[in-house]
Protein backbone atom coordinates (compact mmCIF):
# COMPACT_ATOMS: atom_id res chain seq x y z
CA UNK A 1 0.00 0.00 0.00
CA UNK A 2 1.21 3.19 -0.77
CA UNK A 3 1.29 6.21 1.91
CA UNK A 4 0.12 9.25 0.77
CA UNK A 5 1.91 12.49 2.11
CA UNK A 6 -0.45 14.83 4.41
CA UNK A 7 -1.18 18.82 3.65
CA UNK A 8 2.28 20.37 5.03
CA UNK A 9 4.28 17.80 3.92
CA UNK A 10 3.37 18.05 0.30
CA UNK A 11 3.20 21.99 0.29
CA UNK A 12 6.42 21.75 1.59
CA UNK A 13 7.97 19.68 -1.55
CA UNK A 14 6.20 21.58 -3.68
CA UNK A 15 8.27 24.73 -2.55
CA UNK A 16 11.69 23.16 -3.68
CA UNK A 17 14.44 25.60 -4.32
CA UNK A 18 13.01 28.32 -1.80
CA UNK A 19 13.32 26.46 1.11
CA UNK A 20 16.21 28.15 2.37
CA UNK A 21 14.36 31.46 1.61
CA UNK A 22 11.28 30.80 3.61
CA UNK A 23 13.28 29.23 6.89
CA UNK A 24 14.95 32.57 6.94
CA UNK A 25 12.41 34.74 6.72
CA UNK A 26 10.24 32.40 9.38
CA UNK A 27 12.91 31.81 11.75
CA UNK A 28 14.45 35.51 11.69
CA UNK A 29 10.60 37.01 11.99
CA UNK A 30 9.93 34.28 14.85
CA UNK A 31 13.27 35.36 16.46
CA UNK A 32 12.39 39.46 16.53
CA UNK A 33 8.96 39.07 17.62
CA UNK A 34 10.23 35.96 20.20
CA UNK A 35 12.83 38.90 21.33
CA UNK A 36 10.15 41.86 21.25
CA UNK A 37 7.94 40.12 23.19
CA UNK A 38 10.70 38.94 25.79
CA UNK A 39 11.28 42.90 26.15
CA UNK A 40 7.79 43.43 26.85
CA UNK A 41 7.89 40.87 29.81
CA UNK A 42 11.20 41.68 30.64
CA UNK A 43 10.87 45.34 30.93
CA UNK A 44 7.53 47.23 29.63
CA UNK A 45 5.49 44.70 32.42
CA UNK A 46 5.13 47.52 34.78
CA UNK A 47 4.93 50.31 32.47
CA UNK A 48 1.70 52.14 33.18
CA UNK A 49 1.00 52.16 28.93
CA UNK A 50 2.19 48.83 28.11
CA UNK A 51 1.37 46.74 31.48
CA UNK A 52 -2.13 45.98 29.83
CA UNK A 53 -0.31 44.35 26.62
CA UNK A 54 1.28 41.18 28.79
CA UNK A 55 -1.51 38.71 28.05
CA UNK A 56 -0.53 39.54 24.15
CA UNK A 57 3.14 39.21 24.54
CA UNK A 58 3.01 35.69 26.88
CA UNK A 59 0.66 34.33 23.59
CA UNK A 60 2.64 35.64 20.95
CA UNK A 61 5.90 34.91 22.61
CA UNK A 62 4.71 30.92 23.53
CA UNK A 63 3.91 30.98 19.66
CA UNK A 64 6.55 32.37 18.15
CA UNK A 65 8.67 30.46 20.57
CA UNK A 66 7.26 27.30 18.68
CA UNK A 67 7.54 28.27 15.36
CA UNK A 68 11.06 29.82 15.71
CA UNK A 69 11.96 26.35 16.95
CA UNK A 70 10.87 24.59 14.11
CA UNK A 71 12.02 26.98 11.84
CA UNK A 72 15.73 27.84 13.19
CA UNK A 73 16.97 23.85 12.74
CA UNK A 74 15.79 23.37 9.56
CA UNK A 75 17.31 26.89 8.32
CA UNK A 76 21.01 26.07 10.22
CA UNK A 77 20.56 22.69 7.90
CA UNK A 78 19.98 24.71 4.70
CA UNK A 79 22.76 26.87 5.64
CA UNK A 80 24.76 24.03 6.12
CA UNK A 81 24.51 22.73 2.66
CA UNK A 82 25.16 26.51 1.27
CA UNK A 83 28.42 26.28 3.60
CA UNK A 84 29.81 22.77 2.11
CA UNK A 85 28.83 24.38 -1.36
CA UNK A 86 31.32 27.17 -1.01
CA UNK A 87 33.74 25.29 0.64
CA UNK A 88 34.12 22.88 -2.13
CA UNK A 89 34.11 25.34 -4.99
CA UNK A 90 37.36 26.83 -3.09
CA UNK A 91 38.81 23.56 -3.54
CA UNK A 92 41.74 23.78 -6.21
CA UNK A 93 42.78 19.92 -6.43
CA UNK A 94 41.44 17.95 -8.95
CA UNK A 95 41.73 14.59 -7.18
CA UNK A 96 40.18 16.62 -3.94
CA UNK A 97 36.90 17.76 -5.80
CA UNK A 98 36.15 14.37 -7.38
CA UNK A 99 36.25 13.47 -3.11
CA UNK A 100 33.71 15.86 -2.59
CA UNK A 101 31.60 15.73 -5.48
CA UNK A 102 29.60 13.56 -3.70
CA UNK A 103 28.72 15.89 -0.57
CA UNK A 104 28.70 18.80 -3.27
CA UNK A 105 25.98 16.90 -5.75
CA UNK A 106 23.35 16.18 -2.55
CA UNK A 107 24.18 19.75 -0.86
CA UNK A 108 23.20 21.19 -4.56
CA UNK A 109 20.41 18.75 -5.01
CA UNK A 110 18.85 19.46 -1.49
CA UNK A 111 19.12 23.61 -1.80
CA UNK A 112 17.80 23.07 -5.01
CA UNK A 113 17.13 25.94 -8.09
CA UNK A 114 19.87 27.75 -8.70
CA UNK A 115 22.46 26.58 -6.51
CA UNK A 116 22.03 23.27 -8.26
CA UNK A 117 22.59 25.33 -11.45
CA UNK A 118 25.30 27.45 -9.62
CA UNK A 119 26.81 23.68 -8.72
CA UNK A 120 26.62 22.21 -12.36
CA UNK A 121 27.94 25.23 -13.94
CA UNK A 122 30.98 24.80 -11.63
CA UNK A 123 31.59 21.19 -12.34
CA UNK A 124 31.23 22.03 -16.09
CA UNK A 125 33.84 25.00 -16.13
CA UNK A 126 36.32 22.39 -13.80
CA UNK A 127 35.84 19.01 -16.65
CA UNK A 128 34.04 17.38 -14.25
CA UNK A 129 30.69 16.32 -15.61
CA UNK A 130 27.80 15.36 -13.30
Amino acid sequence: MSEQKSLLPRMWESQYGKQYGITAIVSGASGALLALCAYQLLFLQDHTDWGEHTGLALTLGFFSGIVFLIAFPEFLRFRGHIVTLEEIMEIKSTAELRRQKNDGDLSAQTLGAGYLAQWNEFLDSRGLRR
